[in-house]
């Protein structure tokens, strides 16, 4: 557990810098890591449903999670529903290629990863692109970041109390608590350093969704990996296991964080 903590650390004090440089720069050089992100976790999204037993077919999944990022993040959205209806057509088209009567499970599977892993992300570009985006982006991060922190630290010192045992035995409502104040006080301090489009009672109201929707990813997450029958989604982030695991809190808290800045701001 220390040497995983550690290795956590570590990673961290790597990422960080980067991921600040590439927000600040933001067009290209933030959708590339996007790109990058979203294009792992189709694959580890391809294992995970390989070892579910309704594994879908992966160049269809690669395409349908990159296109969902462009087209969630195009300003045109007539354009991404055609890319749906497209992505659909094709995926039930796949089923007939194959004789082992998993069509529905397969099928499901597909559409829903083009979802999960394509387009949820979509919505960190969107963020990015409104007027105050590189601000906002930076307290999204900000407060997920924080959260987990918090929850995995407040979880360990006083956690009593288990959370959802079927899906996360070792997550406690001590530690769920922990990751909202966490998240609160990230963006407290955001609105204090930058972030002045914030007020007191959006800069609450947006940790408290985004510490929510964040551990509430994490549980979806771990409930996936947990039917799959695997720990991790893969082992390419050291102390962190793979892409999904270290991003799934930003999966459900893009989409509503964009929703948030677009109504109170």
């Amino acid at each position: 557990m220390k040497a995983n903590l550690i290795w956590r650390v570590v990673t961290g004090v790597v990422f960080l810098p980067v991921l600040f440089f590439l927000i600040d720069k933001g067009g290209w050089a933030y959708s590339t890591l996007l790109f990058l992100i979203v294009t792992v976790g189709a694959w580890e999204w391809w294992r995970l449903c390989d070892h579910a037993g309704a594994t879908p077919d992966f160049p269809l999944l690669l395409v349908g999670v990159l296109g969902a990022l462009q087209g969630g993040s195009d300003p045109r959205p007539e354009r991404f529903v055609v890319f749906l209806a497209c992505v659909t057509i094709v995926a039930l088209l796949s089923g007939l290629r194959h004789r082992d009567g998993a069509a529905y499970q397969r099928t499901a599977m597909l559409i829903l990863g083009v979802l999960y892993v394509g387009l949820l992300p979509a919505f960190l570009l969107r963020i990015r692109d409104l007027p105050i985006g590189r601000d906002a982006l930076l307290v999204v991060y900000a407060a997920v970041f924080a959260c987990d922190t918090f929850a995995y630290g407040v979880g360990r010192l006083f956690g009593r109390h288990r959370l959802f045992e079927r899906v996360s035995p070792k997550k406690t409502w001590e530690g769920a608590f922990g990751g909202l104040f966490g998240a609160v006080l990230a963006c407290l301090v955001c609105r204090l350093l930058f972030a002045d489009f914030l007020s007191l009672r959006t800069a609450i109201g947006m940790g408290l969704l985004l510490g929510s929707l964040g551990q509430a990813g994490d549980l979806v997450e771990s409930l996936l990996k947990r039917e799959a029958g695997l720990k991790d989604s893969s082992q390419l982030i050291p102390g962190h296991g793979g892409v999904l695991d270290r991003f799934d809190n930003l999966h459900l808290a893009a989409p509503a964080a964009y929703i948030f800045l677009g109504l109170c701001l």
